[in-house]
């Protein structure tokens, strides 16, 4: 009979293995320069091999199934290799090579390649420290406090911006803007909240791409996730991270404001500061039919 720490140890294994690791590397987290992997047995077998495989497959030494087959030791190492791959820690790219080669498989992708990558990634952002992720520091409060303001009716007090680029309804966007990495701390924030589903994760996280100074759509948002618009929809309700996790940047597909604060569309309660914070991000909005103009973004990685 498996006592009650073993089970524990094999709880949180697995949900290393298949939950949070997967989850990362579809949400392209910054804490791994790339994620070479992203299906669970693939974290898995990773992990094994260059815990328990001692420089050949985890197969030679463990029997199959792994998880019932691990002494409480084994279990340990493998969870403390796995959260250092979470942390960041450890470079998943250079473990998964060594899983490969110990399998006699050629990656498609080199240690060396990896290691220039991430060296090239913190010169970026050693030089480019005007874009750094997230929103400005300025916006960088509660909820509470971005939705506590006076609101000035969006009929009557706020006269539209002249439009650049004129448009009925939104296209999405073929021009290269580069997608917003996760803040690491955000990140951990968004993964360790216990009120949030795991695809509520996944939207948040998603979310977090869009740059400054552009705008996506539920169906985009949608499309990227292998969803549907209104479960994203419902994915962004009560958004505790706002503004830091821009649901102000997702309108509904054919221009219009969408939800926001838990109401919907240029009635909305809410609504002027839904425009407020898009024109601050150089947004173009036509204030007096509650739509947006220009082009989608929908650079999801």
């Amino acid at each position: 009979m498996i006592d009650g720490k073993l089970r524990d140890l094999q709880c949180e294994w697995r949900r290393l293995y298949s939950e949070t690791l997967p989850w990362l590397a579809i949400a392209k987290s910054p804490v791994q320069t790339t994620w070479p992997v992203h299906i669970d047995h693939c974290f898995a077998r990773i992990i094994l091999d260059n815990v328990i495989g001692d420089g050949g497959p985890w197969t030679n030494k463990l029997k199959s199934p792994a998880i019932h087959n691990m002494t409480s030791a084994q279990l340990r190492r493998c969870i403390m290799l796995g959260k250092a791959i979470e942390g960041g820690i450890e470079d998943l790219a250079e473990l998964d090579t060594k899983s490969l080669q110990a399998r006699a498989k050629k990656p498609k992708h080199s240690a060396e390649s990896s290691k220039r990558k991430r060296e090239a990634t913190v010169r970026e952002a050693t030089t480019l420290n005007d874009v750094t992720v997230g929103p400005p520091k300025k916006r960088q409060i509660d909820i509470k406090t971005a939705l506590s303001s006076s609101h000035q009716s969006t009929k009557d007090g706020i006269q539209p911006s002249p439009s650049k680029t004129p448009s009925s309804v939104p296209v999405p966007s073929t021009l290269p803007h580069r997608a917003h990495t996760v803040d690491p701390e955000l990140h951990t924030l968004i993964m360790s909240a216990s009120s949030l589903t795991h695809f509520r994760r996944r939207v948040l996280l998603a979310l977090c791409q869009v740059p400054s100074g552009h705008f996506t759509t539920y169906a985009a948002l949608a499309e990227h996730l292998s969803s549907s618009a209104r479960a994203v929809g419902n994915g962004l309700r009560n958004n505790q991270f706002a503004p830091r996790v821009p649901c102000h940047r997702v309108v509904a597909s054919d221009g219009n404001l969408g939800g926001f604060g838990g109401e919907w569309g240029i009635d909305g309660k809410f609504a002027g500061e839904k425009i407020k914070l898009l024109r601050e991000e150089g947004v173009v909005v036509d204030a007096r039919k509650g739509r947006v103009e220009g082009e989608v973004w929908s650079g999801f990685r």
